[in-house]
């Protein structure tokens, strides 16, 4: 077989890298969308275990219920909202740039990471006495407001 014309044979080279091209191309964009809906079903049941949380600390303020219980349905409360908040950054982060999504997706992991320390501690808490339990309420507080800044910090940082 002999090649009778170049710039056929080119031209049929040309549409065939570009055929391949194209359906690399449609084939990202699925993968993209499959993301962003998976982060956005994600987001959903972050706001239905928000909600849930919201009902427990509020049944837990209305009962005679140990001071346990109820900063643990209170601080799960904020754990929720903070899920949520973390799922949002999440969605939002699938729209920024590659180079941006590692660096913020970094600063998502921590986030999420001592949101993840506050559960732990707060769901190993054993009684252990008055002074253990005082110590242990500021050091439940403190995790709060340092993941609460931390989300606050980077609304800001990302304009949210």
């Amino acid at each position: 077989m002999t090649i009778q014309n170049p710039l056929k044979m080119k031209k049929h080279i040309t549409i065939a890298a570009a055929s391949i091209f194209s359906l690399m191309l449609l084939g990202s964009c699925k993968n993209e969308s499959k993301d962003i809906e998976d982060a956005k079903d994600d987001v959903i049941e972050a706001r239905q275990d928000e909600q849930i949380a919201k009902e427990q600390a509020d049944a837990a303020q209305t009962d005679s219920v140990s001071d346990y219980a109820r900063l643990k349905a209170e601080t799960n409360k904020l754990i929720a909202d903070n899920k949520t908040r973390i799922a949002e950054f999440k969605v939002k982060l699938k729209t920024e740039s590659a180079a941006n999504q590692a660096k913020f997706e970094k600063q998502i992991d921590k986030l999420e990471a001592k949101n993840e320390e506050l559960q732990k501690d707060l769901d190993n808490w054993a009684n252990k006495g008055k002074e253990r339990w005082d110590a242990f309420k500021e050091r439940v507080q403190k995790s709060v407001d340092d993941v609460n800044k931390d989300i606050d910090d980077y609304k800001k940082e990302h304009n949210y």
